[in-house]
Formats: structure tokens, C-alpha cells, sequence
């Protein structure tokens, strides 16, 4: 039993060693130890399902749980014939003939219309001969004439003999019996009179097999139709060897056939089912038709099937494979079922995949989604940025840790993490600018207001001194007319003493009216100071205002350190890749195009000291990556430098080397950074930079 042991501790930590679980059975097989071989078996079926000959073994071992295992076997591969097959012969040694029916009804639902189905009719029939039950029989053949399977032929012969000796009401509907009824009553040539009854019985058979023969012919056709891609078949069974591309690919083209084929509808449905279902026994490995399957369930607005079929993936067959968890975290996602999308993507980032670069990028682009769905954050006390942040680094600190011992392997991924950690933190960066920009673009629109406002107010003031000038002017007036009326009165009143009282209370009257006139313009006079008084009020509170929102340097200062640190972060992360890793043209190129897109006065000589560290006496770079960095040097310098003399001697070195590309993605980088350079050359050009 110690062997035992050491056999299950292997297999726990590579569960997926087939080679190593077929020799285990083996030996735990011989030993006929019942314990083990429930424990043995059981563990080794949830790994590989499909391997219908081990469910036989299992079965035959363990007699008294026979039936519960095969039920179990149904459960988790009931699209694999041989284990119907297997199940039934069991059930018809032992089982009532209602549980074997029962069963048999079972198989044929799931399986029923696949290509390959014809032996499990065959044996149906076979059975329900065997209890001469020949109404049951003649129910089978009538299916099967619709049923696109690979012996339709043979079933075709077999049922024109088999209702020779049948009465034609088992052979057709009530309703279609009628029906022909009417058309043999109708036909003038034929009368009951002219004919014995059994000729019109033979006539009746006639044209219920002209109907049925119709519908053979449309099914065969169907058959034909299909031939083509079953006869490229050449594994129905699951294997844990790959497929070759020629097989893969003529099942994708099978299914896609079957879905142009057919309508929309229950039968469509039903058929593509099964073809995906048989193909995903000897695909059942390959997540693309796993994705497929799921997609082909959702574009019909059926969620709950594609969520089953993404169930059954991740739980059985494709369960140690990081894409197909993504897939299903996206299918949540888009259906609205967040906390199952986070749940997928914890799951791979803390167990299954740990430090999976696509993953950890997908992952903080989802939190970043759910960020602007506040029922759906993950924390509420933590900033979105925040959040971004931990889940990066905590995929560096995986790197980190094992990057003393890494391979090459570890090591190009560990940079291209740090790119796009390094990405996040720019975009931080660019952020927390466009913060600081509003801010002081506030602060001067409110200062342009304060200004407009007193503006405003000295010309309004200007323009309430020239009314006040106006009023004492006119006052003066007044006062001269005043004068001389009074004058005027005493000599009138000297000559005509006689008409002193009347002249008296005109007088009077016109001093009343001068003193009203005199009481309106003092009540103007107040008037205008109090408005002046205003506009001094005013005036002092803009001034306020302006002490208020006056410039405030911490603030700005504060905002600028806080996007300044995303910055610097930003390039220690690409600084700390390229110390681990510097042999890697795609980091280098990446520091590059960050230098670019920070731009500033001093841009050219930022990616001077790049290009002289990569292809420098002390660069790892291979010498065909150094060729084509020299070569982009050379393109960049005549954009924003006047060394010329530096120019030439790069060209000439250039000259002296033939260039050589190391990969077509170098090629695309490359271009891709000269329109950016042709674009930043423009701009400096026209003054614009």
C-alpha cells in the first residue's frame, strides 16, 4: 500500500499524467482492493470522463454499484455512445423491460439523430422483436425515416419488409389515414364495386409508403449531404493526444455547415447540439470549440445552456486552461452577473493561474469597469487607481520572487507585465495632469470674471460721476434763475405796490415749486451716493474674492507631486524590467515610445541616452537588433537633432553592416514608431512642439 501512497501523491500534483493514471489502475486493478479502486477510479474518471472503456472497467469491479456508476458516467459524458451501449446491455441482463424501454427512450433523445446512432436503433429493434412487440417496432422505423443516420438505406428496406405483414392504421396517423381515404374514394377509375377489399387495403399501403418514401428520400438526401465531412471523421474517440489541423479543422467546418443549413428553430437547434456534442469527444481538449459552443447558445438567447456548457468545461474537461475561465468571465460580464465574473477572475489570479499575464491585465480592466458601477466595486474605501494598482503588483511581486531562478521564458513575460503595468501608471499620470490643468484653467476663468466684474463697475462708476457733475450743474442753473427771479419781484413789487398781494402768492407758489424741485434733486443726490456705495461694496469683495481664490501654490504644488509620482513609478517599473531582462528589443523599444509620448523640450536627448544604452559597447542586444536600432536612431536624429556630424557617423556605420530584421513584430513596432516620429517632426516643423 505504500506504492499506493506514492502514487497518489505524484498524481495530486499532476493530475493530468495520463500515462502515470493507466499504470495506477493497473496495479490497483490486480489488486482487487474495492477501497482503492472507488478512490483510484473515481478521482481518475473526474479527470478524463470520456474514456468510456474505463467506465466498463469500473463498473465490472465495483458489481453492486454497476448501475449508480453508469449513471454518473451519463452525467458527466452522456454524448458518448459506447457508454449508452453499455449501460443498456447492462440494464437488459437484469432490469424490468419498462426500465430498459425507459432507458432506451433516454439514449435515443440524447443521441438519437447523431450520424453514428444506428446501432443503438438496432439494437432497440432487436430488443423489442425479442417481446414481440411489433407495433413498438413499426413506431421505431417511422422515427428513423426522419432521422439522418448513416444506415437510413438499410432502415428503409428493413421497414418496407416489415409492413407487409402490418395493418396500414399502425403505419400512419389517424389524420393522414383520412386523408388518403378521401383520395381513393375520389379517384374515378377505382370503386369497391369493381374491386375486393383487400385490393383497396393494398391500394391504402401504396400511398402510405409513397408518403413515407418521400420522406426516406429527404432524409437521405440530408445524409448525403453530410457524408463529406463524416468520411474525413477519423477519431470519434477522445484521445489525450492532439488532433492534427486537418481533423480540427474539418470539424469546425462540419459545424459550420450544420449551422448554415438549417432554419431557425427547435430542429436546428437540436441537430447543431448534436454535432458539437460529438465533437467535443474528440475535441474535448480544445477550448476554441468549447467557445464555440457556448457562443452558438448565447446568439439564440439561450444563457442558461451556454452557461452549463461553460460549467462543464471549466469544471471537467479544459479546467487547467486560463482562456476559457476569461471566456466565461466575459460571458457573466455581459449578462450582467458581476460578482460570478469577479469570482472567475479571483479564482484564476489567487489559485488556478497565478501571475497569468492575461488574466491580470483582463482583470484590472474589469475592476476598472466596475468602478463606474458602484454596487459592483470590490471595495468601496479604495480608489479605482488604487485598486488598478494592487492587482498589478501583486502579479510583479509573483515575477519578482522567482525571478532569481527563471527562465528566459519567465523573464520576457515578467517585462511584458511590466509594460503594461507601466502603461496603467501613465495613464494615472496623464489623469492626475488633466486634474491639475482644470484646476488652474479654473483658477484664471474665475480671475478673468473678477476682472470683467471690476470692469464693469469702474465704468459704471465713471459714468455716475458725470451725472452727479450734470446735477450740480444744473443746480447752479437753478440757483442764477433764482436769483434773478428775485430781482425782478422786488422792482416789480417797488412799481406796483398795488398788485403786492397778488404778485406775493405767485411768488410763494413759485418758491413752492423751486423748493419741490430742490427736494427731487437732493432725493437724486442720495440716490446716487447710495449706488456709489454699492459699487465701493462690490469693489471690495471682488477684492476678497480674489484673496480667496487667490493662486494657491500648495494646492498646485500638491497636484503636481501626485501626478509627478505616477511618473516616476511609471519609469522605474520599465528601469527595473530592463535591469532583469535587458536583451529584450521590445522593452527597448517600448522605453523609446514612452519618451516620445512625454515629449517636453528635452525629448531628444531622453532617447539620445536609450539608443546609446541599447546599442552601446555594454548592450546584450543581439547584433541584427542593434543594426535596427542604429537604423531608427538615424531616423529619429534628423527629425529633432542638429548633430550632423553624429548622423553621418551612424550612417556610415549603418552603411558598413547589411540590415537584418529579427521578426516581422520588429518590423511593425518599427513602423509603427516612425509615423510617430513623422507626426512629432511635423508638429516641431511648424513651431507647434
Amino acid at each position: 500500500m505504500e506504492k499506493f501512497k506514492q502514487f497518489y501523491e505524484f498524481l495530486e500534483a499532476n493530475p493530468l499524467d495520463f500515462t502515470t493514471w493507466s499504470q495506477f489502475l493497473g496495479l490497483v486493478e490486480s489488486s482487487n482492493d474495492l477501497y482503492h479502486i472507488r478512490k483510484a477510479f473515481g478521482i481518475f474518471l473526474s479527470h478524463f470522463p470520456l474514456t468510456f472503456g474505463y467506465w466498463k472497467k469500473y463498473a465490472d469491479l465495483d458489481a453492486e454499484n454497476r448501475e449508480d456508476i453508469y449513471e454518473k458516467a451519463i452525467e458527466m459524458a452522456g454524448n458518448c455512445l459506447e457508454i449508452w451501449q453499455y449501460y443498456l446491455d447492462f440494464a437488459m441482463e437484469i432490469k424490468s423491460s419498462k426500465f430498459v424501454r425507459s432507458l432506451f427512450r433516454r439514449a435515443i433523445r440524447r443521441l438519437g439523430v447523431s450520424y453514428l446512432s444506428g446501432d443503438l436503433w438496432k439494437k432497440w429493434i432487436k430488443w423489442e422483436e425479442s417481446r414481440d412487440r411489433m407495433d413498438n417496432v413499426t413506431k421505431i422505423y417511422l422515427t428513423l425515416l426522419s432521422t439522418p443516420v448513416r444506415e437510413i438505406d438499410e432502415f428503409w428496406e428493413h421497414f418496407k419488409k416489415h409492413v407487409q405483414n402490418r395493418d396500414t392504421k399502425e403505419l400512419i396517423s389517424p389524420k393522414q389515414l383520412f386523408e388518403i381515404d378521401e383520395e381513393i374514394r375520389s379517384d374515378p377509375r377505382f370503386s369497391e364495386v369493381k374491386r375486393g377489399m383487400s385490393e383497396i387495403d393494398m391500394f391504402r399501403l401504396k400511398k402510405i409508403m409513397d408518403r413515407h418514401a418521400n420522406l426516406y428520400k429527404s432524409t437521405s438526401t440530408r445524409v448525403n449531404r453530410v457524408s463529406f465531412y463524416e468520411s474525413e471523421i477519423k477519431r470519434t474517440f477522445f484521445h489525450i493526444k492532439p488532433l492534427n489541423y486537418h481533423q480540427l479543422n474539418n470539424w469546425n467546418q462540419y459545424i459550420n455547415f450544420a449551422e448554415d443549413q438549417y432554419e431557425n428553430g427547435s430542429e436546428k437547434i437540436e441537430y447543431v447540439k448534436m454535432i458539437y456534442e460529438r465533437a467535443l469527444i474528440p475535441c474535448a481538449l480544445y477550448v476554441e470549440i468549447w467557445r464555440r459552443y457556448t457562443i452558438f447558445f448565447e446568439s439564440h438567447n439561450m444563457i442558461d445552456e451556454a452557461r452549463e456548457v461553460y460549467e462543464k468545461a471549466t469544471k471537467i474537461f479544459v479546467k487547467n486552461r486560463p482562456d476559457i475561465f476569461i471566456s466565461y468571465s466575459e460571458f457573466e460580464e455581459r449578462n450582467k452577473n458581476y460578482s460570478k465574473a469577479r469570482e472567475l477572475y479571483q479564482y484564476l489570479i489567487h489559485k488556478m493561474a497565478i501571475g497569468h499575464i492575461e488574466t491580470i491585465v483582463k482583470y484590472a480592466n474589469f475592476e476598472k469597469r466596475m468602478f463606474k458601477i458602484s454596487q459592483s466595486r470590490i471595495d468601496e474605501k479604495k480608489s479605482q487607481d488604487e485598486q488598478i494598482i494592487e492587482i498589478y503588483k501583486n502579479g510583479m511581486d509573483f515575477f519578482e520572487k522567482k525571478l532569481p531562478d527563471s527562465k528566459i521564458k519567465d523573464k520576457r513575460q515578467y517585462a511584458y507585465l511590466s509594460m503594461e503595468y507601466s502603461k496603467v501608471l501613465y495613464q494615472i499620470y496623464q489623469k492626475k495632469q488633466r486634474v491639475l490643468k482644470n484646476y488652474l484653467n479654473n483658477y484664471d476663468n474665475d480671475n478673468d470674471n473678477v476682472k470683467d466684474l471690476i470692469s464693469k463697475n469702474e465704468n459704471k462708476m465713471n459714468i455716475e460721476k458725470e451725472k452727479e457733475k450734470n446735477i450740480e450743474i444744473e443746480i447752479e442753473k437753478n440757483n442764477e434763475k433764482e436769483n434773478e427771479n428775485e430781482n425782478e419781484k422786488k422792482i416789480e413789487i417797488e412799481k406796483e405796490k398795488e398788485k403786492e398781494n397778488e404778485n406775493e402768492k405767485e411768488i410763494e407758489k413759485e418758491i413752492e415749486k423751486e423748493n419741490e424741485k430742490e427736494k427731487k434733486i437732493e432725493i437724486e443726490i442720495e440716490k446716487e451716493n447710495d449706488t456709489n456705495e454699492e459699487i465701493n461694496d462690490q469693489k471690495k469683495s471682488s477684492k476678497i474674492k480674489i484673496e480667496n481664490k487667490d493662486y494657491n501654490k500648495e494646492e498646485e504644488d500638491k497636484l503636481k507631486n501626485d501626478a509627478n509620482k505616477y511618473l516616476i513609478l511609471s519609469r522605474q517599473v520599465i528601469e527595473k524590467a530592463l535591469e532583469t531582462i535587458d536583451n529584450y528589443k521590445p522593452l527597448w523599444l517600448f522605453l523609446i515610445d514612452y519618451e516620445m509620448k512625454i515629449g517636453g523640450k528635452d525629448i531628444y536627448p531622453r532617447i539620445k541616452k536609450v539608443f546609446e544604452r541599447c546599442i552601446g559597447d555594454g548592450s546584450t542586444l543581439s547584433k541584427d537588433e542593434k543594426i535596427s536600432m542604429l537604423s531608427l536612431f538615424i531616423k529619429i536624429s534628423k527629425f529633432y537633432s542638429d548633430e550632423i556630424i553624429l548622423i553621418r557617423k551612424a550612417e556610415e556605420k549603418l552603411l558598413k553592416i547589411p540590415t537584418v530584421y529579427s521578426n516581422h513584430k520588429d518590423l511593425e513596432n518599427k513602423k509603427r514608431l516612425i509615423e510617430q516620429i513623422i507626426e512629432l517632426g511635423n508638429l516641431k516643423q511648424t513651431n507647434k512642439f
